[in-house]
């Protein structure tokens, strides 16, 4: 591997930013043009237009039992939480979290609670990792941030929501100072955070302030040993600093550590590399 994939690289993972705080859903191949899902509104979502849209995304033998609970719902005045919830977690079960989101806030403003705003929240701001258009993600972004700013103001110590939209103003808006600041307030209440922390190492890393990624990365590990991406990220960090020998240590310990097989072969090669002065 080159330097210069590397450096590649490394910016690479520092976009996968907004990746990390919840598992991240597989992106779904939507059927209609992305303009077809993205409508919007006096200034919002169509949420019509993407509920069609994601419902021509799956599988058509799956359409009666969603549309079994659409009914009920109607039956039941549109009021019924429980058969809300349960459409959310179909299109959770169908990884399309633009389309949970939307029956999930349906929910949060019949409940009004911390867990059912919170709810919403993490599955908007998955739907704008995924999404791929831009006017969809501003949208999603927007909708994760008025969901997670609720949850706060009913719990200002939720650090966890609070993490989520600093990530989201860091990456999704022209405020990323404002996610800094946020993310900081979380590492100073809990230094142990680790996804606080994993985030202000990315975004130094983005920023080229590689010493205070390392800081952060290093933290994480201390944190949580097993989280693998971190050696890896060590591992370039000190390869575009010109360590060789720290860069192999911390490779080695991605090996060791990764579960992916595939991964950790490529990084086998790079650990020959270095010790050949190849890179």
């Amino acid at each position: 591997m080159k330097p210069n994939r590397l450096q590649i690289v490394i910016v690479a993972a520092a976009l996968l930013l907004s990746v990390v705080i919840y598992m991240m859903p597989s992106q779904v191949n939507m059927k209609a043009k992305p303009a077809d899902a993205t409508r919007v509104n006096k200034g919002g979502l169509d949420e019509t237009a993407l509920l069609q849209s994601a419902a021509t995304a799956i599988d058509s033998t799956q359409l009666p039992t969603l549309r079994m609970l659409e009914d009920a719902l109607k039956k039941n005045g549109d009021q019924d939480t429980a058969l809300l919830d349960q459409i959310g977690r179909f299109w959770d079960n169908r990884n399309i979290p633009a389309a949970a989101a939307i029956w999930f806030e349906k929910k949060s403003a019949i409940q009004k609670t911390e867990l059912s705003y919170l709810d919403a929240a993490y599955r908007y701001f998955d739907a704008f990792k995924m999404a791929g258009d831009s006017s969809l993600r501003g949208i999603m972004v927007q909708k994760a941030i008025e969901n997670y700013n609720k949850v706060i103001e009913i719990n200002p110590e939720n650090l966890n929501a609070k993490t989520d939209l600093g990530a989201c103003y860091a990456e999704g808006t022209g405020e990323p100072m404002k996610g800094i600041l946020l993310l900081r307030e979380v590492v100073s209440k809990n230094p142990e955070h680790e996804m606080a922390q994993y985030n202000l190492g990315m975004l130094s890393v983005k920023s080229g302030q590689l010493d205070k990624a390392i800081e952060r990365f290093t933290k994480v590990l201390e944190i949580n040993p097993k989280r693998s991406e971190m050696y890896f990220y060590l591992g370039q960090i000190y390869v575009s600093k010109g360590e060789p020998d720290k860069a192999i240590g911390y490779y080695e310990s991605f090996v060791k550590n990764s579960n992916d097989p595939q991964a950790a072969q490529e990084v086998k090669k790079i650990i020959s590399d270095l010790k050949k002065g190849k890179v």
